[in-house]
């Protein structure tokens, strides 16, 4: 009988787990809603269930799309990377950083503008995309002393 009780018992507990997270993952809007209808018969196997969410793309770290810049809310292109990729800005640590000041290149279509100073004089209205070089890059593509690396935006 002892035996019987702790079988229902290990069967209902199990039956609430895998209510459980269910239960968790709705909220006060969705939870007096009635219970989605089951698939049609004609769904092919390998088809994502109802309801599932498409996978987003993954953001290139190197890179601000068009889209983003013309979604976020900043006026300049300093406040821009300090919003999204705040990690643009970093110059590095060490005794070279001590002695040497160094800093982050800025080019504008490209045409170098300086350093990360330049960036608050470009209005966001012209930035069509920005894009992060490390110093080995940014030292190929435009030469000189990008020892940590180089900005370029471009403009429309």
């Amino acid at each position: 009988m002892n035996r019987r009780f702790a079988t229902l018992g290990a069967l209902l507990c199990a039956a609430a787990l895998r209510a459980a997270p269910a239960a968790a993952q709705t909220d006060s809007t969705t939870a007096a809603a009635p219970a989605p209808a089951a698939a049609p018969a004609s769904t092919p196997a390998n088809a994502p269930p109802l309801g599932s969410q498409v996978p987003r793309a993954r953001r290139n770290l190197n890179m601000i799309s068009y889209e983003e810049v013309r979604n976020a809310h900043v006026a300049d292109a300093m406040e821009l990377i300090h919003n999204l990729r705040p990690s643009w800005l970093r110059t590095p640590r060490g005794a070279t950083s001590l002695t040497n000041h160094v800093d982050v290149a800025v080019f504008k279509d490209g045409t170098r503008m300086g350093s990360r100073e330049a960036l608050s004089l470009i209005p966001i209205t012209v930035i069509r995309t920005v894009r992060f070089y490390s110093a080995v890059d940014a030292r190929q593509k435009f030469g000189g002393d990008s020892s940590t690396g180089a900005i370029e935006i471009t403009s429309h």
